[in-house]
Order: structure tokens, then C-alpha cells, then sequence
């Protein structure tokens, strides 16, 4: 079935399930009213709140490939402590990156973004703002405009026009697929992560990425401040994740 009309279709149902459940708490049947309103709200909110769910759309999270390759994806930036040393690290292993960066920091850290893009990485929409706790419930308008607004900065900042879009959190409801498709931009998940968005232990977030690596998966990480984060550390967990790679025979390749 079609992407776009599996949308329609799940935004009929809830519509209708909702209705239902106004008619019947106009009756005075508060139970059933209580019923059908959840069901309404769960046909709509399942797919949103499963991170890199298809259902709403195509979301990729593996590449095809029959060699021991894997793409790397680093999301938040630019940041100005974390990506040059990331792009240190990254020249050092002869490894390329995709970076999805958050188009209010494209406009403040201009020469960072030009600085990746001469390390012969690629830039992606990753939101004008990374509004990460609402972005799921987002409104039609309100996905157009954080998608829009941070293409048009990469585009003007770095010279390259993006193509992928990664939604914060991986949560992406059925208007941020339709806006994103729009923008003639393919939504991207990853395979393998180590929760690094959050606070952990380094050590752990690389147990937990390399013992998840296939062939055409897709690596997530972060660049930016979290708390309790001593400086660097986003560059070092990145270099014990590529020698992991190197260990086991992978090497980073292209999801473009």
C-alpha cells in the first residue's frame, strides 16, 4: 500500500473512532466514550512514538550491500567544542560522515559547516531548532517550517542541498512525512546506537554500537554539550567506535 495512503487511511480511522467517541459521551456513555477515544488516539500515536517506524513512510535504516561496510551518521551539530575534534578523528581513519545538523547552528557556526563539507563530509536536515520533546506532535505547519527553514540554511551555508532528513528521537507523525516528502527529502533512521544522546558511560555506548554492526547498517552518534560530559569525549567514543570497525574487518562507506 502506499505510503500516502496509508496515512490517509490511519488519519480516517482515528477521525472516525474519535467522532464515535464524542457522539457517545454526548449520550451520556462515558465508559465507551473513554474507550473509543483511546483507541483513536493509539491508531494515530503507535506508529509516531516507535522511533524509525515505516508506517507513515519509508524510513531508512540499512543500505544494501554485500561487503562489510557500514555509513556513519553524527546528529546535533555543528558544535564548536565537538566537531573539529570529530573531524580530526574522522580525517585520521580516512572515514567519511554523514552529519545531520540542526539548522539554527548551521546559521551561528558557519565556518564549522564549511569545515565539514572541505573534509568531504555531507550535510542533512536534522530541524531548524531540534525541538526533541514535541517534534512527534508536531502540526502540519510546524513540520514544514523546522524542515524548510533548515534546508534552506545547509543549502545557503555549506553550498549543498540536502537530501535525507533524520526527526529528532527518530518520532516522525504522519504530517512530518508528508513534509518531508514535499521537500523531496528521505527520512533516515540508523540500525545501531549506543543511547549517546543521553547520559552514559562511553565505554558502553561502543559495546553497545559494535555489537549491533552489520552489513549496511547505519551508525548513530552526537556531537554537543550533555551533562556530565567531560570535553572530548565525543571525539574519543567515536575513535574507539572505528577501531572497533577496523577490528572487526568493517569500513565506513557511503549512504548516499
Amino acid at each position: 500500500m502506499p505510503s500516502r495512503l496509508r496515512r490517509q487511511l490511519t488519519l480516517a480511522a482515528s477521525g472516525l473512532l474519535a467522532g464515535a467517541a464524542l457522539a457517545r459521551a454526548a449520550g451520556g456513555s462515558s465508559l465507551r466514550a473513554h474507550q473509543l477515544g483511546l483507541a483513536a488516539s493509539a491508531i494515530f500515536l503507535v506508529p509516531t512514538l516507535l522511533r524509525n517506524c515505516s508506517w507513515y513512510g519509508p524510513v531508512t535504516n540499512h543500505y544494501s550491500t554485500k561487503e562489510k561496510q557500514v555509513a556513519l551518521t553524527i546528529d546535533d551539530g555543528p558544535d564548536p567544542q565537538d566537531t573539529p575534534e570529530i573531524l580530526n578523528v574522522l580525517a585520521h581513519h580516512q572515514a567519511q560522515a554523514v552529519f545531520f545538523h540542526i539548522g539554527q547552528k548551521v546559521v551561528r557556526h558557519p565556518d564549522l559547516v564549511r569545515a565539514v563539507v572541505e573534509g568531504g563530509h555531507s550535510i542533512q536536515n536534522h530541524t531548524w531548532s531540534h525541538p526533541r520533546a514535541s517534534f512527534w506532535a508536531t502540526t502540519p505547519a510546524g513540520a514544514r517550517r523546522q524542515i524548510i527553514r533548515a534546508s534552506q540554511a545547509i543549502r545557503q551555508t555549506s553550498g549543498q542541498a540536502p537530501h535525507l532528513f533524520r526527526a529528532p528521537a527518530g518520532l516522525a507523525n504522519p504530517f512530518v512525512h508528508t513534509a518531508a516528502e514535499k521537500a523531496g527529502l528521505r527520512l533516515t533512521g540508523w540500525s545501531a546506537s549506543g543511547n549517546d544522546g543521553l547520559p552514559h558511560h562511553p565505554q558502553r555506548v561502543i559495546a553497545r554500537i559494535l555489537q549491533d554492526i552489520r552489513p549496511g547498517g547505519i551508525i548513530l552518534l552526537h556531537e554537543g554539550p550533555l551533562a556530565g560530559l567531560a570535553p572530548g569525549t565525543r571525539a574519543r567514543t567515536l575513535a574507539g567506535v572505528l577501531q572497533g570497525l577496523d577490528q572487526r574487518g568493517y569500513r565506513v562507506g557511503s549512504l548516499l
